[in-house]
């Protein structure tokens, strides 16, 4: 994909503004199975913003003693990235919510 752009850019073919200045981040959150629906509303109150959009959520109920751990992508512009911090940070403050993990957008190759 990245040398089909690369061309489009040589063409003189530009991407729009509003998605070339995204940024996807990951969020994980763990957390005991029988809060998952609380945690889960909490976390869409608590990310939900004008531009800052919640882009998928997967739920993975392989942890150990009835945890469970929800990956959140998170499209964010560059602008708006202190607040989306905040606003994660405020997260942790919920009780139900055991663990939280920040990571970048992980971007596999298959060769």
């Amino acid at each position: 994909m990245r040398l089909f752009h690369l061309f489009l850019r040589r063409a003189g073919v530009q991407q729009p503004s509003a998605l070339a200045s995204r940024g996807s981040s990951r969020l994980t959150v763990v957390c005991p199975r029988e809060h998952l629906a609380d945690v889960r509303r909490h976390v869409y109150r608590e990310l939900h913003a004008d531009d800052i959009q919640i882009a998928q959520l997967s739920i993975d109920y392989g942890q150990p003693a009835g945890m469970v751990r929800a990956s959140i992508m998170i499209d964010c512009p560059p602008k708006h990235r202190a607040e989306l911090m905040r606003r994660a940070r405020r997260l942790q403050a919920h009780p139900g919510i055991r663990e939280i993990h920040w990571g970048a957008e992980r971007r596999y190759a298959l060769n």
